[in-house]
């Protein structure tokens, strides 16, 4: 049966992931989709095969949970199509409240994704430091240059950037950024180079469905120190979310600025009660997300 909303879910995931910095996965987890996502996703096994032969296509679409995926795929493909070029205009043209409006919609979500853990202990609060760490030396590495722009070298960036994008609060096209990779496919998009944008979709395809049986057997096993873990990256990337920085080359080494500092060096204001207002919006916009979502962050039974 279809679900109303999960296209437009999917749009809001793939709106994030074209930005660097922003996890499609973070829209997933605030808006209650994200573990059946990772179970429907983890269920993509030959053992499918069998259920086509004995019981019929039907029995194979039903049991692999296809009408979910493909909305939601359908949905964020839509979205990148159609906002992509809306949201990298209003990245060069309004930084600090675009920002200041993703700073807002993480800090909110951490909030409510740690809100339903049951186990609250050491273990959960260690999880919940190193995801920050990670996330925060992520934000901090130094960019690394690819080495040539073969089709090998899109499959493995393919494989890398997928396991990022499905991880809430660390960013798929970050990641193509410290190697040096974002650029690049983004021309092959331009240009239309099939045979490299195949070698970056297949790694893509193997890298997530590969990594995604380690995040649902994880998650059905120690689901909130998963949670708490996830919440980390999300607390950890608000560092690469900051409004009043100044990028550096090639989007990377980034310096954070007072809203002051940001007006003086800029020319163009601080903008504070903007991006108040914009991260304000923000977090209202997750906690009505969270209370139309289906289900929530809770662990659930094999």
């Amino acid at each position: 049966m279809i679900r109303p909303g999960i296209f437009f879910r999917g749009m809001a995931m793939g709106a994030a992931d074209v930005v660097p910095g922003v996890s499609g996965g973070t829209l997933a987890l605030i808006t209650g989709i994200y573990e059946e996502l990772i179970d429907t996703l983890g269920g993509l096994t030959p053992r499918l095969l069998k259920v086509w032969r004995q019981q019929g296509f039907v029995a194979f679409w039903v049991q692999a949970n296809l009408t979910f995926l493909v909305t939601l795929l359908a949905g964020i493909f839509t979205s990148i199509a159609l906002l992509a070029r809306l949201i990298t205009w209003l990245l060069d043209m309004h930084p600090v409240p675009v920002w200041a409006f993703f700073s807002g919609l993480i800090l909110a979500s951490i909030f409510l994704v740690l809100k339903p853990l049951q186990q609250r202990g050491p273990v959960q609060i260690a999880a919940f430091v190193v995801g920050t760490g990670v996330a925060v030396a992520i934000g901090l590495a130094p960019a690394l240059s690819a080495v040539g722009s073969g089709a090998a070298v899109f499959f493995f960036s393919g494989m890398l950037a997928i396991c990022a994008m499905i991880l809430p609060g660390i960013s798929g096209s970050f990641i193509l950024l410290l190697l040096g990779m974002y650029q690049p496919v983004l021309e092959a998009v331009k240009q239309g180079e099939i045979p490299l944008l195949l070698a970056f979709m297949a790694g893509c395809a193997i890298g997530l469905l590969s990594f995604v049986h380690v995040l649902k057997w994880t998650l059905h096993r120690y689901h909130d120190t998963v949670m708490a873990l996830l919440a980390g990256f999300m607390a950890g990337s608000l560092l690469k979310l900051w409004p009043w920085r100044v990028a550096g080359e090639k989007g990377l080494a980034d310096r954070w600025l007072s809203p002051a500092q940001y007006a003086t060096e800029t020319g163009h204001g601080s903008q504070l009660a903007l991006a108040l207002l914009a991260a304000l919006v923000a977090a209202t916009l997750v906690w009505l997300l969270y209370r139309l979502a289906p289900v929530h962050n809770v662990a659930q039974d094999l």
